[in-house]
């Protein structure tokens, strides 16, 4: 049922994520007259570091998530609490200097696709392409006409939204684009909710009796996720994710609130964070917290926000004690993850 393809060995000319397999497969099903769906968790593309010597992917030491890239000045920054580190030479599980920045979105693959139909034989052109994600989705008309579509489209493109929506038949197909990007959240449960929605994407089609192949496309075909899923592995992954819960102080058995605050002045924020942090750690007489703050902003809705998050056993009573400094403020929010 499932065929995990691996993109550093077997990557096209028309794009390092389509793989061969997946193009062949994509002919095969057209020849048949049935479908193909082609999945991303994100419209826009979302880049990360990996190691193609040993696979090691550049997380968070703080969170346990993935660092996004990013460039000028070049650098990894966590999206979870903000912290930076200079872009590595060098990967530090192998020591390997085959470092790849990788993402991809939904955009980018239409567009390989209608490149490579468009230059093969005349009979190819016909090939009707349909990317349902949210720009495709953007009032009430196109929303009506998205049943349509999809149901004269040979080959779909879609975020998670089709997971959930709609129905149709004749999906021979399934191909997981880039299984990693599921995983580059700035969430702690960022691993748990990847795997939560590929088997949901992939039990969708099977509930129908339908013959279905699945392809997962990956640069890091050995991570344990992975693995797990494709070996129906729900134990394992289960045990797994509540090891790394523990290890990283996260729920159930630490809680997790964030403390954001948002100010038309960034450095106003800024300020604002750090003395709540040192405040925080005034109460942390036995020192059993573990205080994070930001030490950057972004910006939303005009307003610079900035955040400090805690995790202790018991984060609710630490709130009550300073609830009398916290509370007047109008501009800061109290948020549990």
């Amino acid at each position: 049922m499932y065929t995990t393809v691996h993109l550093g060995q077997d990557s096209s000319k028309i794009s390092r994520y389509i793989s061969n397999t997946l193009l062949w497969e994509i002919e095969n099903t057209m020849k048949k007259w049935e479908k193909v769906l082609l999945y991303l968790n994100k419209r826009w593309a979302y880049n990360s570091l990996i190691c193609q010597d040993c696979q090691y992917l550049f997380e968070c030491s703080n969170c346990d998530t993935s660092m996004s890239v990013h460039s000028n000045p070049s650098h990894l920054l966590c999206h979870l609490c903000t912290s930076k580190k200079n872009m590595p030479l060098s990967c530090p599980h192998c020591s390997g200097t085959k470092l790849l920045s990788i993402g991809v979105g939904t955009q980018q693959i239409e567009e390989a696709l209608h490149m490579y139909f468009s230059k093969n034989p005349l009979w190819w052109k016909n090939i009707s392409i349909y990317r349902f994600d949210s720009d495709s989705m953007r009032n009430i008309s196109s929303k009506k006409n998205a049943l349509s579509d999809l149901e004269s489209a040979d080959i779909i493109i879609g975020t998670k939204m089709i997971t959930t929506w709609f129905d149709f038949e004749k999906i021979a197909c399934i191909c997981v684009i880039l299984v990693e990007q599921e995983m580059w959240s700035a969430n702690y449960d960022a691993t748990e909710r990847a795997y939560s929605n590929l088997k949901q994407l992939i039990g969708r089609w099977n509930r129908k009796s339908q013959e279905t192949k699945i392809i997962l496309q990956s640069y890091i075909p050995k991570n344990t996720m992975v693995s797990q899923l494709t070996q129906y592995n729900f134990k394992d992954f289960f045990m797994e994710t509540l090891k790394e819960r523990k290890m990283f102080s996260y729920p159930p058995f630490w809680e997790i609130v964030k403390l954001e605050y948002r100010n038309p002045d960034s450095k106003k924020a800024l300020q604002y964070i750090e003395k709540l942090a040192l405040k925080l750690q005034e109460y942390d007489t036995n020192k059993n917290f573990i205080i994070i703050a930001w030490s950057s902003t972004f910006k939303k809705n005009n307003s610079y926000h900035v955040a400090c998050l805690i995790k202790w056993n018991n984060v609710r009573l630490l709130l009550w004690q300073i609830k009398s400094q916290i509370l007047h403020e109008a501009k800061l929010s109290v948020i549990f993850t």
